[in-house]
């Protein structure tokens, strides 16, 4: 059972990761914000996070090999972020130039 539920957990971060590629491929600016709550559903980070119960804690050096395989450099947005937000700001996707982009679709 135990194994079902790594299976499927691995599943839905597979998906959140699918449906971040496919927001930020269709983004034209040079920056886009997302909310830490999806982003840590995309690449959660195996320790718990100490704020709250409701989403898991970002684990920020998978998402920044991610992004920067994909052409975004990536940090976290705090002065976006609103009083109820203060563990959680959005994250910042800054697009890199076109020369360094790895990634090809």
């Amino acid at each position: 059972m135990h194994a079902t539920h790594e299976s499927s957990t691995h599943r839905d971060t597979q998906a959140w990761q699918s449906a971040l590629d496919l927001a930020l491929a269709a983004h034209d600016d040079v920056v886009a914000l997302a909310h830490y709550s999806h982003v840590a559903n995309a690449f959660p980070s195996s320790s718990p996070n100490p704020h709250t119960r409701e989403h898991p804690l970002l684990d920020y050096r998978k998402l920044k090999a991610w992004a920067i395989h994909r052409g975004w450099y990536v940090r976290p947005a705090p002065e976006r972020a609103s009083q109820e937000e203060k563990y959680r700001p959005p994250v910042r996707f800054s697009r890199q130039s076109r020369g360094m982009n790895l990634h090809t679709h």
